[in-house]
């Protein structure tokens, strides 16, 4: 074929919808915007019957990032080796929503969603699997309601706040009235979101296009490639008083590792988690520097603990070449290796 062939070719598909989220679900657990996807096991069990994976995606961005595109699936992959997997699609919030706290979503959504996952798939405990914020608060949800967990797994996890990476600058009190902006548009506006992370490397914005001509011949590129744009626009809010407790407590106080972070009545402490913990870390994380996901290691009170660090960025980890390569197939032996506590 040649390139002008593969040039049309491109241009035809610009401009659809990319086939996104392919892998079949069904629903489990709905609540207000929350929903619950279950994914069958679709592969052959492999010794005992593995405990259920739960996936707590971060509030920002949509879910489907760990089911992006056939091949490129993380969902899949687990479900293909015999493990089944739930996983949460926090929906997008409204104006209604604005009021809603942290602690509404780790002492409430998250403790009802793991309870209807035990249920539904007839066990007593489930791994977590948090990406990104949705590390954060699996952290949280763990330190606070341990009962029901029997693993954990943090890919790309933002823990220690205290560093110069580009947000932690951005959200300083000097820089960044977070009440203002929460008290004049409740949940913050998802253009707001999105400029935020196109800057810090703004000029991927061109040269990111330019890379997609380069391999207009690469049918596996560009499917990813317009899959993942697609998801990068696909831009959702979270709940403003969420945002700006979290912008708060962790961003600009890093209250997580003083042991000061209070959800309700309760303190999370980190050195209360007693699970084995797989967190797994990006060398190139520009969003969540390595440093901040690696300080775990040293708080949890775990004594099976194991870090992870693949060569890739923030995505990288879930759709890269390092993700399906390394960190796939180290997650799913590691959920094999779990027995409920």
């Amino acid at each position: 074929m040649t390139q002008l062939a593969h040039l049309t070719r491109l241009l035809a598909k610009l401009g659809k919808k990319p086939n996104i989220a392919p892998t079949p679900s069904r629903l489990v657990y709905q609540e207000n915007k929350l929903r619950v996807l279950g994914y069958a096991p679709a592969g052959k069990q492999r010794g005992h019957s593995p405990l259920p994976v739960l996936i707590i995606n971060s509030l920002i961005n949509k879910y489907y990032i760990l089911d992006l595109t056939p091949g490129k699936s993380f969902v899949a992959y687990l479900a293909g080796e015999g493990i089944p997997v739930y996983m949460i699609d926090w929906g997008v919030p409204d104006a209604g929503d604005a009021r809603l706290t942290l602690a509404y979503h780790v002492n409430h959504y998250l403790r009802r969603v793991v309870e209807s996952v035990c249920a539904d798939a007839g066990v007593e405990q489930v791994i977590l699997l948090g990406y990104c914020m949705g590390g954060t608060l699996s952290l949280m949800y763990t330190a606070l309601h341990p009962a029901r967990v029997a693993g954990l797994v943090l890919l790309a996890t933002p823990v220690d706040f205290a560093n110069d990476a580009i947000l932690n600058l951005w959200t300083r009190r000097e820089y960044f009235d977070v009440d203002k902006l929460v008290d004049t548009f409740g949940n913050p506006p998802e253009q707001l979101l999105q400029s935020t992370f196109m800057m810090m490397k703004p000029t991927k914005n061109i040269t990111k296009y330019v890379d997609l001509l380069q391999h207009a011949d690469n049918e596996d590129f560009v499917e990813t490639f317009l899959a993942f744009d697609y998801w990068v626009n696909d831009v959702v809010s979270l709940p403003g008083e969420t945002f700006r407790q979290f912008v708060k407590w962790c961003y600009q106080e890093n209250q997580l590792v003083q042991g000061k972070l209070r959800l309700g009545r309760r303190t999370v402490k980190l050195e209360q988690i007693a699970v084995p913990v797989l967190n797994v870390v990006a060398n190139h994380d520009d969003v969540v520097p390595r440093v901040s996901s690696e300080a775990l290691m040293g708080l949890v009170g775990s004594r099976e603990k194991e870090l992870l660090a693949v060569n890739g960025g923030h995505h990288g980890l879930s759709i890269g070449k390092s993700a399906v390569e390394v960190v796939w197939p180290r997650i799913a032996a590691w959920v094999r290796e779990r027995r409920a506590g």
